[in-house]
């Protein structure tokens, strides 16, 4: 899926009109020591061409961060077209780039610092369509824009198609409404975001039992010496996560429920034939019970533990697709009843990873009796989730 993100800010007052010429220098020399810049990898001096409010919003690190994602992708500039003046303070320009073309908006103040600007995969231009034909055509690709202003007003439009690059991320400071008419909700774009995109790693209606962004005591107690992990617990459609009295394992609706890839990747660590535990027990010698750890990237590794015994359907080395079966919900490890646990990390390393934030694509979530569908979700306690 293909995502395209428009995001625009209300700078107030235009700027004094130039002439085209006079316009069109002056965007050339920003333009030309900006891609100079990206060329060299050099973020320093991307930050210099700054204004005030942008290099406050966007400082070094996320400057880097945005910028190498962005030569990752498409390599060093080749060549770049004479910028088209579109405002006072606006022009466009077309970017070849080793693997890729882009188009660059440049948004810039009287001093010459940017203080915005718009990536955009390149679009050629097409014939004009049959009069008789009223079928728009999908000129969206995926599109980042960094754009800063003390107005706080924000403007947000998405589009989807059917690929989606998973390897330029999505920044941006806030997005607060959608002005493209579609009943799905706009696309969030956080600065945080994993480059993975996850989807729930289970099937049927789960409640967030616990975890968050910030989990008390984790850093100093917790074996697996995570941040940000999760526990769900299965429900029924009523809500209720066990029969009976709950006193048996069979009890619970989510044991034995299966558990899925939430992503494409490899296994790289399967842990199998961890006992599981009465409901109320723990197991304090093997915490982290029946496991998998997949590999989506070289710094992005999901967790997912407490399996069913005997119930791992992978192995070490095989590729698994978004939505694969991998398991069974099961109470070993730490689970005091059946749950599933799920987490990010930044190495294959259970012992020595770092947890990373992350946020599922899509989630319908029911909270307080409401029911809705999440794009780019952070779950939180006490919230009941499940696929579309």
């Amino acid at each position: 899926m293909r995502r395209a993100f428009f995001i625009l800010l209300f700078f107030g007052t235009a700027l004094p009109l130039c002439s085209q010429q006079q316009e069109n220098e002056r965007f050339v020399k920003v333009f030309s020591r900006l891609v100079e810049a990206m060329n060299k990898q050099d973020y320093d001096a991307i930050v210099r061409e700054y204004d005030k409010g942008m290099s406050a919003a966007f400082p070094l690190f996320k400057t880097t961060y945005f910028f190498k994602n962005n030569y990752d992708t498409f390599g060093k500039v080749i060549k770049v077209d004479p910028p088209q003046i579109k405002a006072a303070d606006q022009a466009v320009c077309v970017m070849y780039s080793e693997r890729g073309i882009q188009d660059l908006t440049l948004y810039i103040d009287d001093q010459g610092k940017i203080k915005g600007f718009l990536f955009t995969t390149h679009v050629a231009s097409e014939p004009q369509p049959n009069p008789q034909n009223t079928t728009e055509p999908n000129t969206a690709a995926a599109q980042t824009s960094i754009l800063q202003s003390t107005n706080p007003a924000i403007q947000k439009s998405n589009s989807d198609s059917t690929t989606h690059s998973e390897t330029l991320k999505d920044i941006a400071l806030n997005s607060t409404q959608s002005s493209s008419p579609v009943k799905q909700p706009a696309t969030p774009v956080v600065l945080d975001k994993q480059q993975t995109e996850l989807y729930l790693p289970f099937t049927g209606t789960w409640i967030v039992t616990s975890g968050g962004e910030f989990r008390e005591g984790t850093a100093q107690h917790n074996i697996l010496q995570q941040q940000y992990t999760y526990e769900f617990s299965g429900t029924d459609a009523a809500g209720l996560r066990y029969k009976n009295d709950g006193k048996v394992k069979e009890d619970y609706v989510g044991y034995g429920r299966e558990v899925v890839a939430p992503a494409h990747g490899t296994v790289v660590e399967v842990i199998d034939g961890i006992r599981e535990n009465s409901p109320g027990m723990r197991n304090p010698y093997a915490q982290i019970g029946n496991a998998i750890v997949i590999q989506h990237s070289n710094k992005e590794y999901s967790v997912l533990a407490f399996l069913k015994q005997g119930s791992i359907r992978v192995k070490v080395g095989d590729r698994v697709t978004r939505g694969q079966v991998l398991a069974q919900c099961g109470s070993s490890g730490d689970a005091t009843e059946p749950l599933l646990h799920y987490h990010l990390q930044d190495s294959p390393y259970l012992q020595t990873a770092q947890g990373i934030k992350f946020y599922f694509e899509r989630a319908m979530v029911s909270k307080e009796g409401k029911k809705q569908l999440q794009l780019i979700h952070l779950p939180e306690i006490g919230e009941v989730i499940s696929p579309e």
